[in-house]
């Protein structure tokens, strides 16, 4: 028997879908050719129609059992369907909600990536321990690593910005290598005076990158062993 089924969640759709939602992103598409490199779209989620024989499906039960720090909550239930080898029929793709887009320059696969819909980059390959090219390799001349750095530097002159402290280092190691840089130390002495009001030790950090970036200048935390996170045990988790 043959159903239709509405699906929200991962889609594996072509460019020329996507581009019907986002027919703007053309222009942006043409840019990246033009400055030659590639690209290719991951993290597609969506709804969509599709057509399923319920005869030819094998479905299984999952059951997720909340987190470790979340034992008082519930867990949840999942049924995956396994279609066989043909995929389903698509009647329609009704919404593209979110994609991410990955950069290749000649030398460095996907070495990037980018939410343009959030203009945040999201993702930049660490250049000197991981390999950046197609074979998996590190980069036989810094010229290599260079093609990164300049992926980079084009989405920021575009207004994009850092999605969160991981790719904020990544973009400093960046910079240090390519940029002639200026660096001093700053020493912050905190003191908890509302523990209401006082965020995690992520988020902390995450908004001094933020306020740090926003005036020009990019920061990094400097940990001494001996007294890690001494002034933030409590509160602070």
């Amino acid at each position: 028997m043959k159903t239709i089924i509405h699906i929200k969640g991962p889609l594996n759709v072509g460019k020329d879908i996507i581009l019907k939602f986002y027919p703007d992103l053309r222009l942006l598409l043409r840019e990246i050719r033009e400055m030659g490199w590639s690209y290719s779209f991951s993290e597609v989620y969506g709804k969509a129609s599709v057509i399923i024989d319920l005869d030819k499906v094998n479905f299984t039960l999952e059951y997720h059992p909340p987190e470790i720090e979340e034992l008082e909550e519930k867990g949840t239930y999942e049924i995956r369907a396994e279609v066989g080898y043909e995929p389903p029929a698509v009647l329609r793709v009704e919404a593209i909600d979110k994609f991410e887009i990955y950069i290749s320059s000649k030398n460095a696969w996907r070495c990037v990536r980018i939410n343009p819909l959030e203009k945040t980059i999201t993702y930049i390959k660490d250049v000197l321990w991981n390999g950046i090219r197609l074979d998996g390799k590190s980069p036989r001349k810094l010229s290599e690593a260079r093609e990164v750095y300049q992926i980079v530097k084009f989405f920021l002159q575009k207004g994009y910005r850092m999605k969160n402290e991981y790719v904020l280092e990544k973009y400093k190691e960046l910079v240090e290598l390519f940029e002639k840089t200026y660096t001093f130390t700053l020493t912050l002495e905190l003191t908890v005076h509302n523990e209401e009001l006082v965020p995690g030790w992520n988020d902390l950090i995450r908004e001094l990158g933020e306020f740090f970036y926003k005036k020009g200048l990019l920061m990094s935390i400097k940990e001494n062993n001996k007294h890690k996170h001494f002034l933030f045990r409590k509160p602070l988790p």
